[in-house]
């Protein structure tokens, strides 16, 4: 598990793989009731650029919450559209929402006080019937990458006119993903 401070509230994050979900929108409820106090999201591993796009979406979700520009009722609802890059919560939900074929996922919550991590893992362990892996964070294999490239619209001609000298592709791409993230902090 990752943990975080973002403005006034911890930030967890905690990756899984060989997830057996028969119904995801009950294990996010089973989840979401369980801790009270706490925002939870389920994303879709495949979809996530890392660390720092859960990091910088926090951080912009957090920020855009508690100050004027909210969008969402609540933080983790605010926190999946800036990590999707979408305006629309039905279109994040498209892309990074998880389904009964997920195998990887990220649980991320958010608390003002940070004693939840013990019981959060245990629960989410529990739920989604996982094992704990903080590796499907990472873009660490070319099929990632093909994933995340399809998912969030770049071509390899968008990677190649964006790549610095020394940068990986793998993190070109992270930095494009987290750009489109950016996009909306922009448009607040």
């Amino acid at each position: 598990m990752i943990t975080e401070r973002v403005g006034s509230y911890f930030l967890w994050m905690q990756g899984f793989r060989d997830v057996r979900l028969v119904d995801s929108e009950k294990a996010l409820w089973n989840l979401r009731e369980s801790l009270y106090g706490v925002e939870l999201q389920l994303l879709r591993a495949d979809r996530i650029a890392g660390i720092e796009h859960i990091l910088f979406a926090a951080r912009n979700a957090v920020d855009s919450f508690t100050g004027k520009g909210r969008r969402a009722k609540h933080l983790s609802m605010e926190f999946l559209l800036f990590a999707s890059g979408e305006h629309q919560i039905v279109e994040a939900i498209k892309l990074l929402g998880v389904s009964e074929s997920s195998t990887e996922l990220v649980l991320v919550g958010f608390s003002e006080d940070n004693t939840y991590s013990r019981a959060l893992i245990d629960k989410a362990t529990e739920v989604l019937s996982g094992t704990l892996d903080d590796s499907v964070l990472e873009v660490g294999t070319g099929k990632k990458q093909g994933d995340l490239k399809k998912a969030y619209n770049v071509s390899d001609k968008l990677l190649t006119a964006s790549k610095t000298p020394g940068e990986t592709e793998s993190g070109v791409l992270k930095r494009l993903v987290i750009e489109r993230s950016a996009l909306l902090v922009l448009e607040n």
